[in-house]
């Protein structure tokens, strides 16, 4: 399909179908020629949409053809000589935004739409594309312009009849509303994340434990070097698989143990860095060695998502058991990357840890999926918490407002939309003043 957006819409869309009408909204099949020279580019439909009723606002011609891109390239050019000129990246979408069909979240839906490569992540595009991040946004800007017209009406308006002292413990009660729902939202970071991107599952453990014969098989693919010398890999890999539906990276990383070995030194480094980033940590131990003390893991990582989900595994399967491991070797799960034993029973439970980080039902499906989300939630968060301090230290309105609007301004962001109109219509609306 090639489509066309503007004032020129219409003019190309009857010269190269020949058409003298075209109804708006209506597929129109026939020769489609290039005016310029009378050859025939393809038969194929013609559809024009009238402005406002299109996908961009404007004017808009889509003509849906046979596409090999040689029939493909031959439209573009009768359009371009028709005055059209090519697209940039985005460019309808930015058009949608900007005409209002659409506002920011609603346009990464879209874009989260089209590239969604799981079913999970499908639905959370669809979410994010038809508004549901777009109205909990709203729902929680509506209290928050509330109170900064309540604020800044006892301040421009002091002397009006009607107009009170403001009351700072019902403000900073709202304020804490607010401010509770929006920890909720960010609290969804890593199940909508996850959702979207799937989750790292990264392998690590003691050199010669079995992490790279282990990571071979769980992403079907010969991707790590495998030898009986202790140390092999040096590096972070990553592979790509889809196990019951659930989108993960396997990542496959250096033996952790301390060494002289600058290189090795360095592979480790960044075994730590990747486990730092890690959804669901594997640490892989051993059977035919005494089980190690199983290491402690972060309970909250630096950006404050909860720390990996941690699972014990317990490789080389098909060997003789250590007899330490039937004193008290802890919940693991034993597998044989050789022959295979235990391998869906862990592909089923990183799948199931999986679905579990993205499980976002306690939040009735409302996810926020970009780190732009956060960072913008956080600022909204930050500002609350400030506000909130300032009205239980009874500091002057004007603080209290400026930190409201600093929490609308965050809020704004995520749809795209920062406007200090909003406050004063609602001033105007709540209060009889300036008649």
């Amino acid at each position: 399909m090639v489509r066309v957006s503007g004032a020129l819409a219409p003019l190309i869309a009857h010269a190269i179908s020949g058409r003298a009408t075209l109804p708006h909204a209506t597929l129109c099949f026939g020769r489609l020629c290039d005016p310029a020279t009378g050859a025939t580019l393809d038969s194929g439909y013609v559809v024009r949409f009238a402005a406002p009723r299109s996908f961009t606002g404007e004017d808009t011609a889509e003509f849906h053809v046979h596409g090999s891109p040689a029939v493909v390239e031959c439209v573009l050019a009768a359009c371009v000589g028709l005055g059209a000129r090519r697209a940039g990246p985005g460019e309808f979408t930015w058009r949608a935004w900007r005409a209002g069909k659409l506002d920011l979240a609603q346009c990464e839906g879209l874009l989260d739409l089209v590239s969604a490569r799981t079913e999970p992540a499908r639905r959370l595009a669809l979410d994010l594309h038809d508004g549901v991040l777009s109205r909990r946004i709203e729902a929680l800007r509506q209290p928050l312009l509330g109170l900064v017209a309540d604020v800044e009406a006892r301040l421009d308006f002091a002397h009006e009849p009607g107009i009170g002292t403001l009351d700072l413990e019902a403000v900073a009660a709202a304020v804490a509303t607010v401010r509770a729902d929006v920890e909720g939202l960010l609290a969804t970071a890593q199940a909508g994340r996850v959702r979207l991107n799937g989750a790292r599952v990264v392998l690590f453990g003691a050199p010669n434990a079995g992490k790279s014969s282990l990571f071979n098989v769980l992403c079907g693919q010969d991707r790590a070097l495998v030898h009986a010398e202790p140390g092999t890999t040096r590096d972070v890999l990553e592979a790509l698989t889809a196990p019951d539906g659930q989108f993960v990276t396997w990542v496959d990383t250096a033996g952790l143990r301390a060494t002289a070995d600058p290189v090795e030194r360095l592979g480790t480094e960044r075994a730590l860095a990747a486990l730092a980033q890690a959804d669901v940590a594997l640490w892989v131990v051993d059977g035919t060695q005494p089980p190690p003390a199983v290491p402690a893991m972060p309970a909250v990582r630096a950006s404050g998502e909860p720390g990996a989900v941690q699972v014990t595994v317990r490789t080389k399967a098909d060997l003789p058991l250590h007899a330490a491991w039937l004193a008290d070797a802890g919940p693991h799960v034993a597998v044989s990357s050789v022959t295979g034993s235990g391998l869906e029973a862990l592909r089923a439970m990183v799948a199931g840890a999986v679905r579990a980080l993205g499980d976002t039902a306690q939040v009735h499906g409302v996810a926020i999926t970009r780190e732009r989300h956060r960072d913008s939630l956080q600022r909204t968060q930050a500002a609350l918490v400030q506000a909130g301090t300032a009205c239980a230290a009874g500091w002057p309105p004007e603080c209290v407002a400026d930190d409201l609007r600093a929490a609308l301004a965050g809020l704004g962001e995520v749809i795209g939309s920062v406007d200090v109109e909003d406050v004063l219509g609602e001033v105007f609306g709540r209060f009889c003043v300036g008649k």
